[in-house]
């Protein structure tokens, strides 16, 4: 009896040190800063939707404040109108990609002595900006999250020219990134070291795979599960979504289980049921990050929703949640626990993909606000015009394409942004206002309900 007391005290403990050692708490207004990588946006709509699923009674606003193309300079100038406008409590802030300048980086090594000021100057200039970004936040009391950048892939056998030296520029942006997180005491990611390992890995089996896309410098969906990965490790997030234990004293089950609640368990010949409410949801996992699964323990990790049922002999069993049947389990693998995520036909794993349904929409809308913010920062920054005269901005844009971007390496995404701009500013508000509406729509989709478990052993 001792010992069962014991045991519903340390898991008591547990439950309590589960609900607090959240990174990110209700109300908070959390910022991402970067680059194209950012604006991109795919590992903070996974930390995102792990927020939400995981935590549904403690909204958190996430901002996209990503631009493509952005150095530190850029983010200092957009900083009050694109950033700080949003409030934020917290700041998480990735840059460097740009910062290394890859043009300076060939094919082969280079040598020369001008070439090689100039990549140490980007540097440097890259340490001070960087140093000036992080003061604004602090001296306006903002939390800051920092993160070490990603990886140019400069090893991958493919067709796209290779700017080598650029991914050990970055490694030097890495080491920086660590300094400074020494000098002001602020808790960092990293996702060059583990990204290089897992692409390392992976080429030395296949010289032509990449966890980077075929451009060298954005990670795919694969890649930003990985980041994604990283920052929730790092950062320490829960791993529970929940532990539902059926002791074999049922009226210890509900002490014994963890960030959810049972009640009328009813054992009968060959089974029993019993009903739960969890207080989070499985994180859904997209088709396209898969391969992301098999190189990082993303659901062991992360998304944990375990039924562990001490009852029961070797025998086959079925397990029935709300009338629908989700798959037939031995008597021992049941008593060792089944993790419930991995079942992508319960109602809970079901609701959880409503909300990134919704998230999905609200990530478009936020993509094309952050078109707009591009081509404002970008190329409409020195435009003396009116922005609401779209004839007069549009024939700015064509100008600027024609005599900069027509001919260039990025002419046909720089045509199709400025495309996008005449046909979104207009839209700026109502964008804004489905965003603010989508996520509240998202946290209603997450509210957890009460499901009815029923296990029945199979007869032969």
């Amino acid at each position: 009896m001792k010992k069962i007391k014991f045991i519903i005290l340390i898991l008591a403990l547990v439950n309590s040190i589960y609900a607090q050692s959240t990174l990110f708490k209700a109300g908070d207004r959390v910022c991402f800063v970067g680059n194209s990588i950012t604006a991109g946006g795919g590992f903070h709509h996974n930390i995102s939707l792990y927020y939400t699923t995981r935590f549904p009674d403690q909204p958190i606003t996430f901002i996209n404040c990503g631009v493509p193309g952005d150095q530190c300079d850029n983010v200092l100038r957009r900083m009050d109108s694109d950033i700080l406008i949003h409030h934020p409590t917290h700041a998480v802030i990735k840059l460097g990609m740009n910062d290394v300048m890859r043009k300076y980086y060939g094919a082969l090594p280079i040598n020369n002595a001008d070439t090689l000021r100039l990549r140490e100057n980007a540097i440097n200039t890259y340490k001070v900006k960087f140093d000036s970004i992080v003061n604004i936040f602090l001296k306006r009391n903002i939390k800051v999250i920092l993160q070490k950048p990603t990886i140019y892939d400069q090893t991958a056998v493919i067709k796209r020219e290779n700017n080598f030296g650029v991914n050990d520029a970055l490694k030097t942006c890495a080491d920086y990134i660590q300094t400074l997180a020494d000098k002001y005491q602020l808790p960092v990611v990293d996702y060059w070291t583990m990204m290089n390992n897992i692409n390392s890995d992976l080429q030395k089996k296949d010289p032509g795979a990449t966890i980077i896309g075929q451009d060298r410098v954005h990670p795919g969906a694969d890649g930003h599960l990985i980041m994604a990965y990283q920052f929730l490790k790092t950062t320490k997030a829960p791993k529970y979504v929940a532990q539902i234990i059926i002791d074999n004293n049922t009226k210890h089950s509900n002490q014994l289980s963890i960030n959810c609640t049972l009640k009328n368990v009813e054992v009968k010949k060959g089974g029993f049921k019993f009903k739960v409410k969890e207080n989070a949801l499985p994180f859904p996992i997209a088709e396209e990050q898969k391969l992301g699964l098999e190189l990082v323990p993303f659901i062991d990790d992360f998304s944990v929703e375990q039924l562990v049922i001490n009852h029961f002999t070797a025998n086959k069993y079925e397990i029935s949640i709300d009338d629908s049947l989700i798959g037939s389990f031995s008597g021992t693998e049941l008593s060792k626990g089944i993790n419930l995520a991995n079942y992508h036909n319960t109602p809970q794993y079901k609701q959880a993909d409503t909300v990134k349904t919704i998230l999905n929409k609200l990530w478009k809308d936020e993509a094309d606000l952050r078109t707009i913010a591009f081509v404002e920062y970008n190329t409409l920054n020195s435009y003396q015009g009116n922005l609401n005269d779209l004839g007069a901005v549009k024939t700015y844009l064509d100008s600027v394409y024609n005599d900069k971007f027509l001919k260039g390496e990025y002419g046909a995404y720089y045509k199709s942004q400025f495309e996008k701009y005449i046909k979104l500013s207009p839209m700026r508000k109502l964008l804004t206002d489905e965003v603010e509406k989508l996520r509240v729509d998202a946290y209603k989709a997450a509210q957890t309900v009460e499901h009815q478990f029923a296990i029945k052993e199979v007869k032969y």
